[in-house]
């Protein structure tokens, strides 16, 4: 199969993408590992998401043609993951976008004028390529040694339900807003302790998105002054055997569990014939248009750092625009 441009990733900026060249009429296709949007549907259920979705403040719909507050039974004025799903189904449904589900891309070959995308389903081949898998693809764990490997050990992302953990003395490691939500689920349940590798900052004071902000802020605060969790700011953990931990001032404790809350780095597919260059932290390095050190492969959505705000939906979705302006004035 041949087409002028494959998009892996099925996630919100890979359907916005591709929204954009069905409107113009340019062949492409999609591939998404899982169903449409996978990586959201591993997010633990009820996660609300941060920024809004009304009229006249929507920064989580992918175009304000096609909002999600319009949809009915939307949790206003903050959706929930659940409330999103939804709506990238609907979205690709309606627009009738190319989607190949439960297709994983295994490789991508650089061939003479294009590119050969080895799949699950066979090899594709394209003349332009973009990564849209997102930067929520691989955990993200502390710097403490074989802290991964530990049993007693848990991602953000493995976190289910706070019963699980009723009575227990539980670590939450990470000091954004993921730790701040599962530090408020735990309270009261478990008996929870919030450590962090720096100060405290809150969005009301900073006005960064991606310091603790929301209901999140104020609930934590009350937390933390009614003593309902015990806070170690600036106290990270410097190293973790089985259950006992010792922290960056010599104290040392024992925990039931220990709960990275700690983030994400994107998984990228692997590459033959050229470097596609990347940061320290994983991330493609990009031009001003999305194109990588590798002509004719782009990167879009959260995994593209066009600056620090593209971490966000409502932070991608404008440069999405000068990715598809980019690849459609070459074609």
């Amino acid at each position: 199969m041949r087409k002028d441009v494959l998009i892996i990733g099925g996630g919100p900026a890979g359907l916005l993408l591709a929204h954009h060249f069905q409107e113009h009429g340019i062949d492409y296709r999609v591939l998404e590992r899982g169903k449409i949007a996978e990586s959201w549907r591993a997010m633990r259920p009820g996660l609300v998401l941060l920024s809004p979705a009304v009229p006249g403040t929507d920064w989580t719909s992918l175009t304000l043609k096609h909002p999600l507050w319009a949809m009915p039974g939307v949790r206003k004025p903050f959706p929930t993951r659940e409330d999103f799903l939804c709506y990238m189904e609907a979205f690709s449904r309606e627009h009738g976008l190319n989607v190949g589900e439960n297709i994983a891309a295994t490789r991508i070959a650089v061939t003479r004028s294009s590119f050969a995308v080895g799949t699950t389903a066979g090899e594709m081949s394209c003349r332009f390529a973009v990564l849209a898998t997102g930067a929520s693809a691989v955990p993200h764990y502390p710097d403490v040694p074989e802290i991964s490997l530990n049993p007693f050990v848990l991602h953000a992302g493995d976190f289910v339900h706070c019963m699980a953990y009723a009575g227990r003395r539980v670590l939450v490691i990470g000091g954004g807003n993921s730790a701040a939500e599962l530090t408020i689920e735990l309270a009261g349940t478990a008996k929870v302790t919030l450590c962090t590798r720096r100060p405290m900052r809150y969005f009301s004071e900073t006005g960064e998105l991606d310091d603790i902000r929301g209901s999140s802020e104020s609930i934590l605060k009350e937390l933390i002054r009614f003593g309902i969790i015990r806070l170690r700011e600036a106290d990270p953990a410097v190293t973790v055997s089985d259950r006992r931990v010792r922290f960056l001032s010599g104290e040392e404790q024992e925990f039931d569990w220990i709960l990275c809350a700690t983030g994400y780095r994107p998984g990228l597919v692997p590459v033959e014939g050229g470097e596609m260059r990347t940061d320290p932290d994983g991330y493609p390095l990009i031009s001003a248009v999305g194109e990588t050190t590798l002509p004719g492969l782009y990167v879009c959505g959260s995994m593209a750092r066009f600056n620090r705000r593209c971490a966000f939906i409502h932070g991608f979705r404008n440069y999405i625009e000068k990715v598809f302006w980019d690849i459609a004035d070459r074609l």
